[in-house]
């Protein structure tokens, strides 16, 4: 992917991964092949060439503030759309249960994380929403003006999945 940098410059065609559990981004140096985790502050944004035959996959970091008793924090957030209403998505994680196994003889326990996705929308005039589901009602009261436009497109695509990226743009 290309990875573009807080001072202007573009570092492309690297191998890079990105962990939504760590929020971070790792770089693999190609002559010593050792994994490098890049230091956030200097990325503006990456973007992936080829994710999974997609070439439109661009991660950005936003400022945002998770609840109202913690700080804001800058967090990579994929961009699902962007124009006068740009919409986001924030891969975060949660325990979804442990498991034991056994390996050479030793019993472990193994946490098995679930995708918990957040839907930050924001507008032309500044205002951010964060959502952690996209529901009816939710969406009603996002954009009060459009009740009419919205349940006409859900009941036009009833069968229509919010998580898949060309039915959230």
């Amino acid at each position: 992917g290309d990875i573009f940098l807080s001072g202007g410059e573009v570092s492309r065609n690297k191998l890079i991964k990105y962990n939504g559990l760590l929020d971070e981004l790792f770089w693999k140096e190609p002559v010593s092949n050792n994994i490098i985790r890049i230091d956030k502050e200097g990325i503006v944004q990456f973007h992936y060439l080829n994710f999974r035959g997609d070439t439109s996959v661009y991660f950005r970091k936003i400022k945002v503030k998770p609840n109202a008793k913690s700080d804001s924090a800058e967090v990579f957030a994929h961009v699902i759309y962007d124009g006068a209403a740009s919409l986001c998505i924030l891969h975060t994680f949660f325990v979804d249960r442990k498991e034991s196994i056994i390996n050479n003889g030793i019993q472990l326990e193994r946490y098995i994380y679930e995708e918990e996705p957040n839907y930050i929308f924001r507008f032309s005039n500044n205002k951010t929403v964060i959502l952690k589901k996209l529901t009816r009602k939710n969406l009603y009261t996002l954009s009060p003006g459009n009740n009419e436009r919205i349940k006409e497109f859900l009941k036009t695509n009833k069968n229509v999945e919010l998580t898949d990226k060309s039915s959230l743009i």
